[in-house]
């Protein structure tokens, strides 16, 4: 019952705190009733099983470090959230002869057909890499598979969790789903040798979790790579068969990584050349306040009317809004500010302070406005903050986008040859994009 109620709690906070949430692959996912391991990365510490716990529509079980089930009352409450512990040596010296025991939960959970949730990395960063990948999946899988003859029809279910940026609000995530992996396709290696069925197992899941997000070796190149999605991941969306932002965004940004190791490597010269010249476009975007989307578009435009008509019917549903959603916004937003945490916490923070902020105001709120009306009137308000909240969050978008679009046309007016310059400096740092683009395909296919 605490874990429906939480799981419909992070539902509304998720969808409030994301601007998309894309999910590939959902038919991958076996039906109800089939035990499944999940295998997901982990860059984004609690965020990451709060988003697929809600998203995959499964009772999923957890596997988390031990050393938060500290007493007995965390312990209850953590079980009720279907978190399993799971003792590290770094983290519980002496305690990590429970883990056979935890082992033994989780073959029991996967043998009444349940499901698990399991990040093989072991621990979490927000970084575009996969860390050394843990054989607790594959050990928990044959384990399972094992007790039941190999006939529990057990499957792994690689997860590329790819965020934009976690830690910051109205960002976009990728959740891209692969192919399942058949457990019992190792019985044979495993009754020979089941260290080595556990060795090639976990090979697998590595495999198949790297098809699955954006890796960046090298740090390095991070800034560069970063540059040149903004620059030129739109140019190639134009020409890309694949349906959905999120869809491309991603291949696309795998190509852009591919591309940009292959010129570190051999022409390193030339990559460093291109650095400073799309640096130096970049900065004078910043410094001018305007995006590169704006210098990108050939015309500026807005529908005048539509907008006009939007600013004013939906003014007062924005001022409600904003008048019962600003002081728990602003609370959460201070609250999540002053928590000292790892960087890898940050947006789970801020998720799990909001959540608990906006029900404490709404419910004050709630309880005030029923104590001058009546329950029914209470009820209905209380009902109201949520969409009336998203409702607010979108018209400030919308002002923003017009007040950018306003203040490019000023610009443009009063600077004309300045933009012109500007636009003349992106073309050739696409055209540079594409020659290169060109020649490394052309290389690939020697």
């Amino acid at each position: 019952m605490l874990y429906k109620i939480f799981r419909w709690l992070f539902h509304l906070t998720t969808k409030a705190y994301f601007r998309s949430i894309y999910l590939q692959g959902k038919d991958q996912i076996p039906p109800n009733g089939k035990p499944v391991i999940f295998a997901a990365n982990h860059p984004s510490s609690f965020m990451d099983p709060i988003l697929l716990a809600v998203h995959l529509k499964r009772a999923l079980y957890f596997l988390v470090r031990g050393d938060v089930f500290k007493n007995k009352f965390a312990s209850l409450l953590f079980d009720k959230l279907h978190m399993i512990p799971v003792y590290k040596p770094d983290l519980s010296p002496g305690q990590t002869h429970k883990n056979e025991m935890i082992f033994e939960k989780c073959h029991a959970h996967l043998g009444r057909n349940s499901n698990v949730m399991i990040f093989p990395e072991g621990t979490s960063k927000t970084e575009r890499r996969l860390r050394p990948i843990k054989t607790g999946v594959a050990r928990i899988a044959l384990g399972a598979e094992a007790k039941h003859n190999f006939e529990l029809d057990l499957t792994i279910l690689p997860i590329g969790l790819n965020y934009s940026n976690p830690h910051y609000f109205k960002s976009d995530v990728f959740v891209n789903i692969g192919e399942p992996i058949r457990v019992s396709e190792y019985k044979d290696i495993y009754i020979k040798d089941p260290r080595e069925a556990v060795l090639q197992l976990t090979e697998r899941v590595k495999t198949e979790l790297e098809k699955r997000i954006v890796i960046i070796e090298d740090e390095q190149l991070e800034k560069l790579i970063q540059q040149i999605e903004i620059l030129y991941r739109s140019k190639l969306r134009d020409e890309s068969k694949l349906e959905g932002k999120a869809i491309q965004d991603f291949y696309l940004s795998q190509d852009i990584v591919k591309a940009v190791e292959y010129y570190a490597k051999n022409k390193p010269e030339l990559l460093k050349d291109f650095e400073q010249k799309i640096t130096y476009y970049l900065k004078e975007l910043k410094g001018l306040k305007i995006r590169d989307t704006q210098i990108r578009t050939s015309s500026v435009s807005f529908k005048f009317l539509w907008t006009l008509l939007y600013f004013t019917i939906g003014f007062p549903v924005f001022l409600y809004g904003f008048i019962t959603n600003v002081i728990p916004f602003k609370l959460a937003e201070f609250i999540s500010g002053k928590i000292l945490i790892r960087e890898d916490f940050v947006g789970s923070i801020k998720i799990a302070v909001g959540m608990l902020v906006f029900i404490l105001i709404y419910g004050i709120e709630a309880t005030l406005f029923g104590t001058f009306t009546n329950v029914l009137w209470g009820i209905l308000f209380c009902i109201s903050l949520y969409p009336a909240g998203l409702f607010t969050m979108d018209y400030f978008k919308t002002y923003y986008k017009v007040q950018g679009t306003i203040k490019y046309m000023r610009l443009f007016m009063q600077k004309s040859n300045l933009v012109t310059n500007l636009k003349t400096t992106r073309q050739e740092l696409v055209d540079e994009l594409e020659n290169r683009k060109k020649e490394f395909l052309d290389q690939r296919e020697v």
